[in-house]
C-alpha cells in the first residue's frame, strides 16, 4: 500500500476517535501531550543535553520542503517527515559514524520524543537519509538549513553575513585510500574543506570539500555569490593571502565588499594599478560601441573588469590594501588578525564536533559523509537555539552529549 494511503487510513482512523472523545476529554488529552514533551533547555557547560533531546526541540514545517523533489506526494505524506527530520538532526549532532549506530543507539521512548508512533525499521530510515536526501546532496541540504536559520535571525533583526572569514581545514584520509592525494605542505594524504564563517555569530555559512592539494583560493567567487543568493549584504571578507588572487580582489572589491588579507613580503606596488594608468588602458577601448567618454575611475574599474582587464583592476585594488597597511599597520593587521578566530572555530570543530574523528573508510564519498555531517550538526544545533529564543553561542555543540 502506498505511503500516502496508509496516511489517509490513519488520519480516518482518528477522526473516528477523535469523535468518540468528550470536549473535556480531548483537552485533557491535548494537556498531556504536551507535558510528556520536555521544555527547551540550552546545552551549556552547567547543564549538558543530550542529543536526542535537544534534536527533538527542532522545529521542522520549514526544513522538510527540501523533501519535496524526493516523494512524488510529498503534500499528501509530509506528516510523516517531521519525526525523520529530527532524527536526522540527532543523527548529526551525535557522535556515531554511521545510521546503524544512530539506529540502535534509541530506545522506543526516545523515537517517541523525535515524533515516531512507533520504533521505526532500520531500513526507513537508511533510505531517508542515503537514497532521499543522500551524501552528495548533503552540501545542498546544509545550505537550505542555513536559508532557514538566516531567515529566523532577520526576523529577529540580527544581521547575518557582514563580515565574514574563509578559510581551508585539512582532514587525513586512511591509509593505501586510492582517492586521497599526498600534500607536501601537510606532510600527510588527505582531503581538504573550505569554509566560510560569520565573523560575529560564528556560524558556517557555506563550504566546500576539496582534494588536498586543490587551490582554496578558487572557492571565494562562488562562496561570494552563495552567500548573495542568501540575500545577504556582505560588506567585509578576511582571507588568508593564498585567496588574495587578483581576479578575486577585482571581484569582491566592485561588489563592495572589501577584501582584507596580509600582504606579503615580496609584494610590490603593480604599474598596471596606478589611476593614470588604469585611465590609459581604458582609453584603448575607445573604438568600442559601450565606450563612455569621460567615464569616472570607478566606471573605468568595471568597464575593464567586463573586458577580461582582472590583473589591471585587481593591482588598482591590491595597491591601496598595501597603501594602507603602511600607513596604518596596527589597524589593518588587527582586521587580519581576527582570522584566527576561525581557526578557533575549527579546533572546535575538530574536538567537539567530530571533524577530527576517524574517517571510518577510504574514499571521496567518505569524506563528503563525513563534513556533511559535521557541518549539519552545527546549523542544526542554531537553527534549535535560534527558533527558541537563543542567540548566543549557536553554532557551539559541546554540551550536546
Amino acid at each position: 500500500m502506498p505511503e500516502y494511503e496508509i496516511d489517509e487510513q490513519l488520519k480516518k482512523y482518528w477522526e473516528i476517535v477523535s469523535r468518540q472523545l468528550s470536549t473535556e476529554e480531548q483537552q485533557t488529552l491535548e494537556a498531556f501531550l504536551e507535558e510528556d514533551k520536555p521544555v527547551f533547555q540550552d546545552a551549556i557547560r552547567k547543564h549538558p543535553v543530550k542529543a536526542v533531546v535537544f534534536a527533538s526541540w527542532l522545529q521542522t514545517d520549514q526544513i522538510i520542503e527540501f523533501l519535496k523533489p524526493s516523494y512524488p506526494y510529498f503534500d499528501l505524506i509530509k506528516d510523516r517527515f517531521h519525526c525523520r527530520m529530527r532524527f536526522l538532526a540527532y543523527f548529526s549532532l551525535s557522535k556515531r559514524k554511521n545510521v546503524w549506530q544512530v539506529y540502535n543507539s534509541l530506545s522506543d521512548e526516545e523515537y517517541h520524543l523525535l515524533g515516531f508512533k512507533q520504533r521505526p525499521t532500520y531500513e526507513m530510515l537508511r533510505e531517508f537519509i542515503y537514497e532521499r536526501i543522500g551524501i552528495t546532496q548533503f552540501i545542498v541540504f546544509f545550505r537550505w538549513v542555513v536559508t532557514n536559520l538566516i531567515m529566523y535571525l532577520k526576523q529577529k533583526g540580527i544581521c547575518v553575513g557582514e563580515e565574514t572569514f574563509q578559510d581551508a581545514t585539512d582532514k587525513q584520509s586512511l591509509k593505501h585510500d586510492p582517492e586521497a592525494k599526498y600534500s607536501g605542505y601537510y606532510k600527510h594524504s588527505g582531503y581538504k574543506m573550505d569554509s566560510t564563517i560569520d565573523a560575529n555569530l560564528l556560524i558556517p555559512l557555506d563550504y566546500y570539500p576539496m582534494g588536498i592539494t586543490e587551490d582554496e583560493g578558487r572557492n571565494l567567487i562562488p562562496s561570494v555569490d552563495q552567500l548573495r543568493l542568501y540575500g545577504i549584504s556582505e560588506n567585509l571578507r578576511v582571507v588568508d593571502d593564498k585567496y588574495a588572487t587578483f581576479e578575486n580582489i577585482a571581484y569582491c572589491e566592485l561588489r563592495g565588499i572589501q577584501l582584507y588579507y596580509k600582504i606579503a613580503k615580496h609584494w610590490i606596488y603593480k604599474d598596471e594599478g596606478e589611476p593614470g594608468n588604469i585611465r590609459r588602458l581604458y582609453q584603448r577601448y575607445h573604438r568600442c560601441d559601450d565606450f563612455v567618454v569621460g567615464a569616472d575611475l570607478e566606471k573605468m574599474l568595471r568597464y575593464l573588469y567586463r573586458k577580461g582587464e582582472t590583473e589591471a583592476v585587481g593591482s588598482y585594488f591590491r595597491n591601496r590594501r598595501m597603501l594602507e597597511y603602511e600607513e596604518h599597520p596596527e589597524t589593518y593587521l588587527e582586521i587580519c588578525n581576527n582570522r584566527s578566530r576561525i581557526e578557533g572555530e575549527y579546533g572546535r570543530l575538530k574536538l567537539t564536533a567530530g571533524l577530527d574523528d576517524h574517517l571510518g573508510r577510504r574514499g571521496w564519498k567518505q569524506f563528503l559523509f563525513h563534513i556533511g555531517k559535521t557541518m549539519l550538526g552545527i546549523v542544526f544545533a542554531a537553527l534549535i537555539r535560534v527558533q527558541h529564543q537563543v542567540f548566543d553561542d549557536l553554532g557551539n555543540v559541546t554540551y550536546i552529549v
